[in-house]
């Protein structure tokens, strides 16, 4: 009687992240650029209606103009975090729940 060995089986390719265009604003569901990414080019009252249910904890700021980021939806409450453009940013405390691009009038 011979032995065999289950046949090896490759383990499937890592899924490539998916990249945060130019002009774009990207925000991660976890810390450290990972888990599910949602990008923005006007902003949103809140995030958890792009799939980021807990918030985003990571962000990076590809436009032109910084960007208000809020501890809670709709733009209120709370503390915020103002990211410049070109700025990396990952949070360990509070998720971010709204976010919008910095002007005059709003942030």
């Amino acid at each position: 009687m011979l032995a065999t060995s289950p046949a090896a089986s490759a383990a499937p390719a890592p899924k490539a992240a998916e990249p945060c265009y130019v002009e774009h604003f990207c925000l991660w569901g976890r810390g450290q650029f990972e888990g599910p990414m949602a990008s923005y080019t006007k902003g949103s009252r809140n995030v958890a209606g792009q799939g980021l249910t807990r918030g985003g904890w990571s962000a990076w700021n590809r436009t032109s103009e910084a960007w208000c980021l809020r501890y809670k939806p709709g733009y209120t409450g709370g503390g915020k975090e103002v990211v410049k453009p070109g700025q990396k940013l990952s949070t360990t405390f509070y998720a971010f729940k709204s976010l919008l691009p910095r002007s005059d009038w709003r942030c």
